[in-house]
Formats: C-alpha cells, structure tokens, sequence
C-alpha cells in the first residue's frame, strides 16, 4: 500500500504527515487535534500555556476521551454477548415449542380421527 502525504495545519503549524490511510482520514485527525488544541488555549486564555503544556494536555484529553471510548465499546460488547446468547436461547425455546406444538396436532388430529370413526359407527344401530 502507498504512504499518502498530506500538509496539515496543527495548532498553527504546517506538519507534513505521511501515513498508510487515506488523506480524508489524515485531514479529519489533524482537524480533530487542532479542535482540542484551540479548545484548551481557549479554555486556558488567562494561564496562556506554553505550547508544550498545550500539546501534553490535548493528548491527556485525547487518551482519556480513547479509554472511556474503549470501556464503552468492551461493556456494548459484552451486551451485544449476553444478548446473542440469549437471542439463542430463545430460538431454542421456540423450536422445541414448535415440536411440542406439532405432536400436540399431530395427538388432535389422531384422537378426532378415532372419535369421527367411532361416531359413524355407532350411528347406526
């Protein structure tokens, strides 16, 4: 696979960014970073943080933001676990009411069938 090369912009330098995903994908990145960047100086306006602080708390945010996205999806995960399982059981349930159902029939079908032939016999006399 070829590298992509994009120019981006990041907390108001120019990075040249080569990567293995497409350019769209390195854009949304750099975009995504330069939003939490320009949100922390906006937040901390009256501190004025030097950029090294700023880029050491953009990537705090980003790691803590990629953890609770990370616990999230292993707790949908383990949902999406039991409610296989039991979506599996219940198919289970559902064939074995289905085979209960049918002798039930198949136990009507018989016992009228015997009940018709005895009628027409003694009909009769």
């Amino acid at each position: 696979m070829s590298k992509n090369k994009v120019k981006v912009i990041i907390g108001g330098n120019i990075y040249a960014l080569q990567g293995d995903e497409s350019q769209e994908h390195i854009h949304k990145v750099a975009s995504l970073i330069n939003e939490k960047i320009n949100s922390i100086q906006q937040s901390n306006v009256r501190t004025s943080l030097n950029t090294s602080r700023v880029y050491m708390l953009t990537a705090l945010n980003i790691a803590s933001e990629y953890i609770k996205t990370e616990e999230e999806l292993e707790a949908y995960t383990t949902e999406l676990q039991k409610c296989s399982a039991e979506n599996l059981a219940l198919k289970d349930k559902i064939r074995e009411m289905t085979v209960e159902l049918t002798e039930l029939k198949n136990q009507i079908i018989s016992t009228s069938g015997y009940h018709k032939k005895n009628d027409t016999k003694n009909r009769g006399r």
